[in-house]
């Protein structure tokens, strides 16, 4: 019922817009308006509120503590992280430099002659695969490595370049036990995977191509620039590559082999793959699903892609990033812009991590951890979020206008079923409107008395008054006027001057209260119409 009355309100109302220009608005039309610009003067307001109090901007703000708080949370992981596999390498390192200078003392052997003998290599290879097994069992790193500055084959070609070494990889590198370890062979000779019964993996290799090895090349050398650093201040990450013949991105942790002569026998260390990185530092998709993590080296301001490592979805992984670096453009109010060349923006936020103590021999390399996301990503989210609010507003507007309707429709309705019963000649029903009904009452009063006769009027009665105050000179003047006589005829009747005439009449307007003859006869005319009202019975 309620909705049938609002829609035939409507319908009065569009009737009422059509004979506006014709006949003027309607009260009723009227109301709607004023009530209608009351309830959107009262919705501009709430907007100009919204607006003052940044709430459309909100969205963005809302998404910078979101970004904030999930990047301090996976920052100081990563920081505590990498810390305790940088303690577990340098302890590594310093338990196969003792362990390796002792078994080369056994065989009559020095660590400067480490590769004069290519025989001994896989005998000490041999020895240490228990060692770094152990230690990869206990750390949270997807691999473990041991290069030793020397070569099996020293006369084949290339062997500049080819290092012994064992390389072991964790296949199940979330899961951190002294007996579920799922362990595979890389690198290394083949006699020593089959004593110990390890499996090889497909890409598996006899010695280690480090040609283009920043992970075994930049700790050597290092460690032989910087003899009196200890080596708890040499370890080194690499940024992330991909190793000959896999095509896993890893970041390794290189710790050079000292000897207690000062000579460096090669390096050992962890490494922590895409995978590993992607399973431990994901972050939270579910307020924002295109959302990933990098971990990259900072040079110049500017974040190196190609030597980052990322994690997120496989749906989120950035496959358009090239390997160009990403020029950040900061905001401290909102998030910042981070734009590569030939490819889409992304936005989010960065913070610095430390992976070297102050100390370091690479205290000038700096690390930082990104949460991006594409921009339009981020655009498509914040737009979303800031339709549903127009919606919701567009909705309270409707719902104003439908208020105005019913109000005004619910005032009007009993003064105009007042106003239908006084046209049809009724007495007309309370408003419980004062003013209405005042009105109402003095309508129907009116309807109810007599149409006034001219003998009625108060003007008249006083003309007809004050004819007793004229003079007898004056009253014959009066008289002839009466009659229909002229000013002219009027003295020639009497035997008098115009002039005489014209005085009577200055008199006779004064005291009658009429400023011209015309007025005269008007009054002259409404005495005879009520002497013949009164010989008709009228009066």
């Amino acid at each position: 019922m309620a909705g049938r009355g609002l829609l035939e309100t409507g319908k009065l109302y569009i009737h009422a817009v059509r004979r506006a220009g014709r006949d003027g608005l309607s009260m009723r039309l009227r109301l709607f308006g004023m009530l209608l610009l009351f309830l959107n003067a009262i919705l501009m307001g709430f907007l100009l509120i919204l607006f003052l109090t940044g709430t459309f901007h909100s969205g963005m703000q809302a998404t910078r503590e979101l970004l904030e708080n999930e990047l301090s949370y996976r920052a100081q992981n990563v920081y505590r992280s990498f810390g305790d596999i940088s303690v577990q390498g340098v302890t590594l390192a310093g338990e196969l430099s003792q362990s390796l200078e002792r078994h080369l003392a056994e065989r009559g052997a020095v660590p400067a002659g480490l590769g004069e003998d290519p025989a001994l290599l896989e005998e000490l290879l041999g020895e240490e695969l228990a060692r770094l097994s152990g230690a990869l069992e206990k750390a949270r790193s997807s691999g473990v490595f041991l290069i030793l500055d020397a070569t099996v084959n020293p006369e084949l070609e290339g062997a500049e370049h080819s290092r012994a070494g064992l390389y072991l990889k964790n296949m199940e590198p979330n899961i951190v036990s002294n007996t579920a370890a799922n362990l595979r062979y890389m690198v290394g000779p083949m006699a020593v995977a089959r004593e110990r019964g390890l499996y090889t993996l497909p890409q598996w290799r006899m010695e280690f191509d480090v040609s283009d090895g920043e992970y075994y090349t930049v700790p050597m050398e290092r460690a032989e620039e910087c003899r009196d650093l200890p080596i708890s201040r040499l370890y080194h990450w690499s940024r992330s590559t991909s190793l000959p013949g896999s095509g896993e991105r890893v970041m390794l942790l290189s710790v050079p082999l000292r000897a207690s002569d000062g000579t460096v026998m090669g390096v050992c260390g962890f490494e922590v793959s895409q995978m590993l990185f992607k399973l431990s530092y994901a972050p939270d998709n579910s307020q924002y699903e295109y959302l990933f993590c990098m971990l990259a080296p900072l040079e110049q301001g500017r974040l190196a892609a190609e030597g980052a490592l990322f994690a997120g979805s496989y749906a989120v992984y950035p496959t358009d990033m090239t390997e160009e670096p990403l020029e950040v453009q900061p905001d401290s109010h909102a998030v910042n812009t981070y734009r590569q060349a030939d490819a889409a923006p992304y936005v989010g936020l960065h913070r610095e991590v430390v992976l070297y103590p102050s100390d370091s021999a690479y205290e000038g390399e700096e690390w930082v951890l990104a949460l991006l996301m594409p921009e339009h990503a981020l655009a498509e989210k914040l737009a979303g979020r800031n339709w549903s609010l127009m919606v919701g507003l567009g909705i309270l507007l409707l719902c104003s206008m439908a208020v105005a309707a019913f109000i005004s429709h619910r005032y009007v309705r009993p003064v105009m079923a007042a106003f239908r019963q006084i046209k049809a000649g009724g007495q007309g029903a309370k408003t419980h409107i004062p003013e209405i009904d005042d009105l109402i009452e003095f309508l129907s009063t009116q309807d109810e008395a007599p149409d006034p006769l001219p003998g009625q009027s108060a003007l008249y009665q006083e003309f007809v008054k004050n004819i007793d105050t004229l003079s007898a000179a004056e009253r014959a003047v009066f008289d002839l006027y009466m009659r229909g006589h002229t000013a002219r005829e009027i003295a020639e009747i009497l035997c008098l001057s115009i002039n005489t005439i014209k005085t009577h009449n200055r008199r006779i307007y004064m005291k009658l209260n009429v400023t011209s003859r015309k007025e005269l006869m008007v009054y002259i005319q409404m005495m005879e119409e009520a002497k013949d009202a009164y010989v008709q019975g009228k009066i």
